[in-house]
């Protein structure tokens, strides 16, 4: 039996009135628990009534946790926690993160007795008052303590008619209710702020997963976000067939009322199932996000290392003639024969066919600058960085004379190193001593 309950059932005088309630409550609970009456066999109009009382009570006490944990310092501190927040989580088990947010909610709810005051009656719930705090906590510092009052219950009214989301986004503009003349200025200098961090915490991870897929995990600024997703939606129009069975993009393509969409999209890259199933919009979104990868501009982009952007698949021409067998990336995957022959067609990617025609790769000492079909020729024996032990990918790294091209060294592809950028800085730093081995690695030693 818990400390809350044994007090409250001992009958000793002056038992506080938050222990007294909590075990009211508990004993409530056991009560029902222990009747056996199954509330499935209730009307609808009661079942709905009792949905939406349960949710506030819910809400009414997790305003009184939150109360409790607001001035829980001590029961940390008893104990050595880190905090009340942390104490609590280990103590029921419970995800720290959900409990260092509630932690924080309980502070900052001291300074805004009308949210607590909705949260306590249950009026609001706490994703409702998470959401009214972080817009009253970004009205000017200077403002009327009247006008943030005012501003206050402004939001709380609101969340009456909309969800935690919704309040959030209307919170964004609530300076026009309660200060009109200040609101451009200062949605300016919020959005100015809300950018910058946006650039500071853009992410993006490329995971393979071994499967043949990579798994693809990111964060980007709302802005970006909203050129994807028109882009895709150009390959995803709703006017497309999303029931047919193999349409092709061209055919997709002629019956789009906008012409959205490029006819040159493959064969149900994102509406065809096959089958007459229509395909999730999720799924749709991920094949349209590949043909768009597929077709960038490539031509357009800054070069690497060199060389226009481009993905180097090297494959025997039988191979390639017959679509049977695996394709080696230059970026260390594979793909299939058949993959390889339908990307051939497109600047993206460029076969290097073993036993077929090439390009000129000897250029002497008619050029200074390697060419970049050199570079690629190159990788095909040389996948990475040619400095033992760096495993940069040959497709990061920048072209290196072995013989100095000003001391007579040839730009052929015998005399051509492809290093990474921390390493093409060591073969032209005097400090350095470059030995090379046999296999064509190379060392680097700081001279004494």
């Amino acid at each position: 039996m818990t400390g809350v309950r044994a007090g409250a059932q001992s009958g000793a005088v002056g038992v506080h009135p938050w222990v007294a309630c909590v075990a009211e409550l508990t004993g409530s609970l056991d009560r029902l628990a222990g009747s056996g009456v199954d509330p499935d066999w209730l009307d609808v109009p009661t079942k709905a009534a009792l949905l939406v009382e349960l949710a506030r009570v819910g809400e009414r006490v997790a305003s009184l946790r939150l109360q409790v944990l607001a001035g829980a310092s001590d029961v940390a501190a008893a104990d050595g926690a880190r905090s009340a927040g942390a104490w609590l989580a280990h103590a029921t088990r419970q995800d720290p993160g959900r409990l260092r947010f509630e932690e924080r909610l309980a502070s900052r709810l001291e300074s805004y007795g009308a949210t607590r005051a909705a949260l306590g009656a249950g009026e609001v719930s706490v994703g409702h008052a998470a959401a009214v705090l972080d817009a009253l906590e970004e009205l000017p510092a200077d403002l009327d303590p009247d006008a943030v009052a005012r501003a206050e219950v402004h939001l709380l009214g609101e969340c009456v008619s909309f969800t935690p989301r919704q309040v959030r986004r209307l919170g964004r503009h609530l300076l026009r209710v309660v200060a009109p003349e200040r609101a451009d200025a200062h949605e300016e200098a919020v959005l100015n702020a809300e950018e910058a961090r946006a650039r500071v915490r853009t992410r993006l991870t490329l995971s393979p997963q071994g499967d043949g897929t990579t798994r693809i995990t990111g964060l980007i600024p709302d802005l970006s976000a909203a050129v994807l997703s028109r882009a895709l939606e150009a390959y995803t129009n709703p006017r497309r067939d999303h029931h047919g069975a193999g349409t092709t993009g061209a055919a997709a393509g002629a019956g789009d009322v906008d012409g959205a969409g490029p006819a040159h999209v493959e064969a149900g890259v994102v509406g065809a199932a096959g089958d007459g199933r229509r395909i999730p919009a999720e799924v749709r979104r991920g094949q349209a996000f590949c043909a768009l990868v597929e077709h960038l501009p490539v031509d357009g982009l800054p070069s690497q290392g060199g060389s226009p952007v481009a993905v180097v698949a090297t494959v025997e021409l039988d191979k390639l003639t017959e679509a049977l067998g695996a394709v080696t990336l230059d970026t260390g995957g594979e793909i299939s024969a058949a993959q390889a022959r339908r990307l051939a067609c497109q600047h993206a990617l460029i076969p290097a066919v073993m036993g077929g025609a090439s390009v000129p790769l000897d250029l002497g000492r008619s050029a200074r600058l390697f060419s970049h079909h050199q570079a690629r020729a190159h990788t095909i024996t040389h996948r990475q960085c040619q400095t033992d032990g760096c495993d940069i990918p040959a497709a990061w790294c920048e072209r290196h004379h072995r013989t100095p091209w000003n001391t007579g060294g040839p730009t052929d592809l015998a005399n051509l190193v492809l290093l990474c950028a921390h390493h093409h800085h060591r073969a032209h730093d005097p400090t350095y001593t470059t030995t090379w081995s046999e296999a064509g690695a190379v060392t680097f030693h700081r001279r004494t």
